[in-house]
């Protein structure tokens, strides 16, 4: 749903105002949340600063090249390609926490490269012009772009796993996450040229898709992430969450009122097969 929303703002506002507005509005959704549900506005010291860094590298570097790639490439190419940071986060698991790599995971990694190739390659229809199946030329750059939110979005997830395995509150720590990241996006705007002749704030719809977006996806979405690594391993988590590539197929074929390509099918398909292997794996 964040990705559906966030399509239309991401693309009229640019990545960088598009995320200083979103997480403002993911700001009003967590605080509410902490209200609503009577939690306490603290957190331990000694988790700032893992915090902080997955702020950095998560939400900001990971969401401005997630959008980026977005305005590129579209939300369903974009969402496969993002579904990469299933096989990262099991290699960082790999190569930082030390968690085993096996045959099985390896074959898993590979079935679920071939299927974000797929996806990209062969997932639009010649007679379909959406602008949802728009691609900005060159293509490599999106893609490089989706590649790299989805390596950020791993590495992210990789630094709050402690802090959540220690207990801290989802919702407050999603709070702090987008407070770091909204100080960042914010410092930023004296330096925007491209934001300069334009309003501090588009249009009522747009910022209604800007809210949506984040309530979808730095709200609700961004604390059920973290609520589940209070359970699961980095690895775990990360890979059960790339099923996105699939449940955003019926909203494009409903939105664009036509059924997206055996690429597209063929390609998400695979990244969930990936998951399913390692999650059989774990």
């Amino acid at each position: 749903m964040a990705a559906v929303f966030g399509h239309r703002p991401a693309s009229e506002l640019g990545s960088l105002h598009f995320n200083r507005l979103r997480m403002l509005a993911a700001i009003v959704v967590l605080g509410g949340l902490l209200l609503v549900l009577g939690r306490p506005f603290t957190v331990k010291v000694d988790h700032l600063y893992l915090l902080t860094l997955s702020s950095l590298i998560g939400v900001v570097l990971g969401d401005f090249f997630l959008f980026a790639a977005m305005r590129r490439l579209g939300p369903r190419r974009t969402n496969v390609l993002f579904a990469s940071n299933a096989p990262i986060a099991a290699i960082l698991g790999w190569l930082i926490l030390g968690e085993i790599v096996t045959g099985w995971t390896m074959v898993a990694v590979l079935v679920g490269f071939v299927g974000v190739v797929l996806a990209i390659v062969f997932g639009k229809r010649r007679d379909l012009a959406h602008v949802w199946e728009a691609v900005e030329p060159p293509l490599w750059i999106g893609v490089a772009f989706g590649v790299l939110a989805a390596t950020g979005q791993a590495a992210g997830v990789l630094l709050v796993r402690p802090v959540m395995a220690d207990g801290a509150d989802p919702v407050m720590a999603g709070l702090i996450r987008v407070m770091i990241a909204a100080v960042m996006f914010w410092a930023t705007y004296p330096f925007d040229r491209t934001q300069r002749a334009k309003p501090l704030l588009p249009s009522a719809k747009t910022m209604m898709f800007v809210g949506i977006n984040g309530l979808f996806g730095l709200g609700v979405g961004a604390a059920m992430l973290l609520e589940a690594l209070e359970f699961g391993t980095v690895a775990k988590v990360t890979i059960l969450s790339a099923t996105t590539p699939v449940l955003i197929l019926p909203i494009v074929w409903f939105r664009t009122k036509m059924m997206p390509s055996w690429g597209a099918w063929a390609g998400a398909v695979l990244v969930v097969l990936c998951s399913a292997l390692l999650v059989l794996d774990l």
